[in-house]
């Protein structure tokens, strides 16, 4: 399906990349283990097994698959949290910044 061809509820002004990748977030002082779903220069959907509230300030960590660059560090904050079909957390995440 295209662009063009998609409803435009789920048209955003960034692509969104899908990903399958471990992360760590941190929230609340907690260090924790995610999977990032998809992502974006605006934010990122992880997976986790723990409910985050919306307007949790966090940050995300995502390691370089190649030792010689950086990784992505992230802070932002929680914008969305639902149960997946798994009864695990999906939680998306709007930056605030990147580095």
């Amino acid at each position: 399906m295209s662009f063009h061809d998609q409803q435009y509820n789920e048209k955003r002004d960034f692509i969104r990349m899908k990903v399958q990748t471990a992360a760590t977030l941190t929230a609340n002082g907690e260090q924790l283990s995610v999977e990032c779903q998809d992502l974006s220069s605006q934010g990122v959907q992880v997976v986790l097994d723990k409910a985050l509230p919306e307007g949790t300030k966090v940050q995300l960590s995502i390691p370089s698959p190649t030792e010689h660059l950086k990784g992505l560090q992230a802070s932002g904050q929680v914008t969305r949290c639902v149960t997946d079909e798994q009864g695990r957390y999906a939680v998306g995440i709007q930056f605030d910044s990147l580095d």
